[in-house]
């Protein structure tokens, strides 16, 4: 018998993301306080997760207000069930709703509890695996990461940031919570300054290896269609029908013949042949492959980030070696070729670059990364201030009517040698 959704929840319940499974969380639903929501875990799981007492304070506050309405207290446990307990992808917690009407100040609250409340069980999973517990707490910061985003400008919404309610308190965006529900079930983890994930390799490009130089070479797949300057055709929303091409791939006589990928980041018109003699295929479309992400809490300090990829590649064998790895590849806005233009040599984005073998990444967008620049000023860029050289550069680009579209990077484990720049050397 279907369980009646009281009527100060019906906005937000009775249809929607939220509508999803209300009958089956109600039976699962404890008859005391939901722990997440009990004073002393708050300050447990905030402290595990980086908190200061200011902001446990806050969240325990919060935590009361919530628990003290049995209304409030069910839709909590509700979205902790369809996060934490249920099928997480019958949901879509990116669209759940803003609670400011119902809440509050304690809206972005109240999904930083939710976040908070799948903390015990993935520690439990962590101690088992025997992680360390500077990986696992490293790893959990980033929620903080997001809290102190939602602290300093809000949601994001109609192409602005604001704040739903009172400014400048903890709570969490909607949007991320699909990101940090990859670190509560133990799919990410921080090692050093990047975080990464297991997961299939979804660019339509093959590495082959040399078996004698360990030089590599990427090779589009047939049926890609790239423009002059070595971009796909539609980046940014531009076509080149005089100049595109679309790409071919055949093996004849045991040799592959192909659109090589330059490792600076362009397809190059002229097909090259590999003899696979010489040559074999070490990585394909759906592959396994260790994805990069950056957590948003600092620089891209340039010998960190090469640390963090030595350590990494003993970390997944250590503990997951169930899930094993091919390649360590990237998609982020800060991998626009663009940028060695843009910035100086010296630029921590820059050197990662010519760390990495880079390729196109198709994509619409023509001012990608915007939001990790300027933060609060994404909405209206003519008002944002060229306080760094970042900043500066950009707004300078735009001026001139330039594009940023983003990219592609890949590094083999084997190959890793931070600083020498060893796909670039090997090509050229």
């Amino acid at each position: 018998m279907p369980v009646p959704i009281p009527e100060k929840l019906l906005p937000y319940v009775s249809e929607g993301p939220l509508s999803e499974a209300w009958t089956v969380s109600d039976w699962s639903m404890p008859e005391e306080t939901p722990p997440f929501l009990i004073q002393e875990s708050v300050a447990e799981n905030a402290a595990w997760a980086g908190f200061d007492a200011e902001a446990i304070a806050y969240l325990q506050e919060a935590a009361r207000f919530i628990a003290n309405d049995e209304d409030f207290t069910r839709l909590a446990w509700h979205c902790h069930h369809l996060l934490f307990i249920g099928d997480p992808s019958r949901t879509t917690p990116r669209d759940w709703p803003l609670l400011t009407d119902l809440l509050g100040e304690y809206g972005g609250a109240f999904y930083l509890l939710i976040a908070f409340s799948g903390l015990p069980r993935i520690r439990v999973t962590h101690q088992a695996l025997g992680i360390p517990e500077s990986v696992a707490r490293d790893t959990y910061k980033d929620t903080l990461v997001w809290a102190k985003h939602y602290r300093a400008i809000g949601t994001f919404k109609d192409n602005a940031f604001h704040h739903p309610s009172k400014p400048h308190v903890w709570g969490l965006d909607t949007r991320i919570l699909p990101w940090l529900l990859s670190h509560l079930k133990g799919d990410l983890y921080r090692v050093g300054r990047l975080q990464y994930k297991v997961g299939p390799h979804r660019q339509k490009l093959r590495v082959y290896l040399n078996k004698a130089t360990r030089e590599i070479r990427l090779i589009a797949e047939a049926g890609l269609r790239f423009r002059g300057d070595g971009l796909f055709d539609g980046t940014a929303g531009r076509e080149d029908p005089e100049n595109a091409w679309t790409t071919k791939l055949t093996e004849v006589s045991g040799k592959v013949t192909g659109t090589v990928i330059h490792p600076g980041g362009k397809a190059l018109r002229e097909p090259i042949s590999l003899d696979l003699n010489a040559w074999e295929l070490i990585l394909q479309e759906g592959d396994q492959i260790l994805e990069i992400h950056i957590p948003e809490d600092g620089p891209l300090d340039f010998e960190a980030c090469g640390q963090s990829l030595r350590d990494i590649s003993e970390f997944f064998p250590k503990y997951f070696p169930d899930r094993p790895f091919k390649a360590i590849v990237c998609t982020s806005w800060f991998l626009d070729p663009t940028y060695q233009e843009l910035l100086s040599e010296s630029s921590n984005i820059v050197r990662f670059q010519q760390e990495c073998y880079l390729f196109p990444f198709p994509t619409k967008g023509t001012r990608n990364g915007l939001e990790r620049i300027f933060g609060p000023h994404v909405g209206n860029l003519s008002a944002a201030p060229r306080d760094t050289s970042m900043r500066k550069a950009v707004l300078d680009h735009f001026d001139r009517d330039g594009v940023l579209v983003g990219g592609g990077a890949l590094i083999l484990p084997d190959s890793l040698d931070w600083g020498n720049q060893v796909y670039l050397k090997s090509f050229d």
